[in-house]
């Protein structure tokens, strides 16, 4: 049987491949029955140990939505269970299809017709949101793929016969729960007839919403007013001292989130300079416990603590550059006890505003079979909102390492989901080692070749294909910046030239550089870079940090010109191309250069554009001014 799916708003018909390849073989409806709204059917999907898998699925459309949802049960949930492909996608074969996901970023919007298609295998439990969108970017119709159930689930992108050879589409795998079905999973698609991906983000908003996931900082402010101190400040590693801070103030820098620990009575003057104080946590990778030591973040009893594989083997972790050190992985059960013995200590000491939290929103789910303390994926995802929860509570303005949907109500800022994806990195990002130019090649301490640099330039940093899809839903709830080991600053030495293309990302997408302060850095190494990148993105987030992005687009057939829009007046339009791009504007016409933009909105104006050959950058934003000539 097939399914196809009729939207009379957009005058189109939706339907899966005709014939899918063997992994994805058509499945014979059986049972056929109809159910309120809808239909009910069994089927099998592939088999294990020579069973098939025999799904019970369900296929309603709630009254008034353009909904589509898609459930799944087994008869017997205890079954065991191999990977499980599920439907055959619904395709859409056009020249402008593309398939728009945020794959650890804020997002891609690939084009469907890519050979080799970039994405090609999904977890979705480390999809930065459980959706994965299809869609026409000339005449907006589309859907969104939302995968209710997750924690469990494998997206795959693969090639399927059509009208014009073959398209790529997205499809659902359902994965074992140690080992069995074990619950019901489901899905649903979300059909959109106009507005494309600004509109399929727009839509799983509504449904993040529902699920409580939105949390505005209007109301996060009510409980920590602390908050503020972040709207508009760098994140800065490198140097957490007295003299830094001070000198950072005397140059123009008001606000800024400075991780690190000085002694107790620099840091009270660093928190009373009006910047916020934070330090590097981690409790997922540890060593052993030392005789006569106690727990701590990075030390527990082992093997006892660590999460133990199916095979019985205990999970290994971070491993040092020079192979010298192995970390084990703690079991997620003991996150929120350890951190508990943890930080009140330290806060009883040092002042610290905040805490950044690394790891715990960075990495996937997984499963734990120690019988002392067993995990099924979904309580792995309980375990890192329990530990959040926490540090919460505790009044710190709390960050994570990477973004992922079910962290929303517990951060307040998430480093990495302003970067590309760590696959595209061509040198050790999270090594923080620099690379001294593009075509220096690495490989990590686990054998992997890294990518090379012209993979980041057209993933990484490429902005053709990038759209912010994570800040449409998103931004109006949590502070994005960049991963630590692809900063703002970091590639001084190989490219240059891209700090001021992320500069105009943070821009256009409303967010927070991540800079260093320490030698490798730029307050060291080009002090007027890190001064320039604070005052061109930091004075306009303070302003925007608190409102939610309405909408993305192409101004130009290229995507070199790009505007994006906020719910508080506020309009951006950068240009990364490197041709210049007049820009009529107010009876004005404005020339941007490459990495150009234009800001406006109530008490906002900023511009980095050519007057009379120089580029000039002139920034007035209430009670602040500031201009340049370059």
């Amino acid at each position: 049987g097939s399914i196809s799916v009729e939207d009379k708003a957009a005058g189109f018909v939706w339907r899966q491949p005709q014939q899918a390849d063997q992994t994805a073989a058509q499945p014979r409806f059986r049972a056929v029955e109809p159910v309120p709204n809808g239909l009910r059917f069994e089927a099998d999907f592939g088999a294990t140990a020579g069973k098939p898998n025999t799904l019970i699925v369900t296929l309603t459309v709630p009254d008034g939505s353009a909904d589509l949802d898609i459930s799944a049960d087994m008869d017997d949930r205890s079954r065991p269970l191999q990977n499980c492909f599920f439907l055959p996608p619904l395709l859409l074969d056009t020249p402008d299809t593309v398939i728009a996901m945020a794959d650890y970023s804020d997002g891609h919007l690939y084009p469907a017709h890519l050979d080799p298609f970039p994405a090609q295998w999904l977890s979705a439990d480390r999809l930065d949101m459980p959706w994965v969108g299809v869609c026409d970017l000339t005449r907006g119709l589309g859907y969104a793929l939302i995968i209710e159930t997750s924690d469990d689930a494998v997206v795959t992108c693969r090639k399927y016969a059509s009208g014009t050879g073959s398209v790529t589409a997205p499809a659902v795998e359902w994965l074992a729960s140690k080992g069995s079905f074990a619950y019901p999973r489901s899905l649903i698609y979300r059909f959109v007839n106009r507005g494309g991906y600004v509109a399929i983000a727009k839509a799983y908003r509504a449904y993040a919403a529902r699920q409580g996931l939105v949390v505005p900082f209007s109301q996060k402010l009510k409980k920590n007013p602390n908050i503020a101190r972040l709207f508009g400040a760098p994140d800065v590693w490198g140097d957490a001292g007295l003299t830094f801070a001070r000198q950072a103030k005397e140059a123009g820098v008001e606000k800024m989130l400075i991780q690190g620990r000085t002694n107790p009575k620099d840091m009270a003057k660093i928190r009373d300079l009006g910047y916020l104080t934070s330090e590097y946590d981690n409790y997922t990778d540890i060593l052993p416990v030392e005789p006569g030591k106690s727990i701590d973040s990075n030390h527990d009893i082992l093997p006892d603590h660590a999460v133990m594989l199916a095979d019985g083997k205990r999970m290994t972790a971070w491993l040092t550059w020079d192979k010298k050190t192995q970390f084990m992985k703690r079991c997620p059960t003991f996150w929120e006890p350890t951190a508990r013995i943890v930080i009140p200590k330290v806060l009883k000491e040092y002042p610290f505003v905040g805490r950044f939290i690394d790891v715990t929103t960075a990495e996937g789910l997984y499963e734990c079979y120690d019988p002392h303390h067993p995990l099924t994926k979904t309580q792995k995802r309980h375990c890192g909102e329990q530990l959040l929860s926490y540090v919460r509570s505790l009044g710190l303005v709390t960050g994570g390492e990477h973004g992922i949907w079910w962290s929303v109500p517990y951060l307040d800022y998430i480093e990495g989901m302003m970067s590309g994806g760590a696959v595209y990195y061509s040198w050790p990002a999270g090594h923080l080692i620099h690379p001294k130019s593009k075509d220096e090649k690495f490989v990590g301490p686990w054998g992997n070749t890294m990518a090379s640099f012209s993979d980041y330039l057209r993933w990484g940093i490429g902005h053709q294909w990038r759209a912010p899809l994570w800040e449409l839903v998103f931004h109006d709830c949590i502070v994005s910046t960049w991963y630590w080991g692809d900063a703002s600053d970091f590639l001084l030495d190989a490219a240059p030239e891209i700090t001021p293309k992320k500069d105009a990302f943070n821009i256009l997408y409303g967010t927070i550089p991540l800079l260093w302060a320490n030698n490798e850095g730029s307050w060291n190494k080009n002090r007027a870079v890190f001064l320039r990148t604070y005052r061109n993105t930091c004075k306009l987030h303070e302003v925007v940090a608190g409102a939610e992005m309405l909408s993305h687009e192409f101004v130009t057939p290229n995507h070199d010109v790009q505007r994006t829009r906020f719910s508080n007046g506020i309009t951006a339009i950068v240009n990364f191309g490197e041709e210049p791009y007049s820009l009529k504007l107010k009876g004005r016409t404005y020339v941007l250069p490459q990495n150009g933009w234009v800001v406006w909105g109530p008490h906002v104006w900023q511009s980095r554009t050519l007057d009379q050959g120089k580029v000039t950058t002139r920034i007035s934003i209430g009670q602040y001014h500031f201009a340049e000539i370059e």
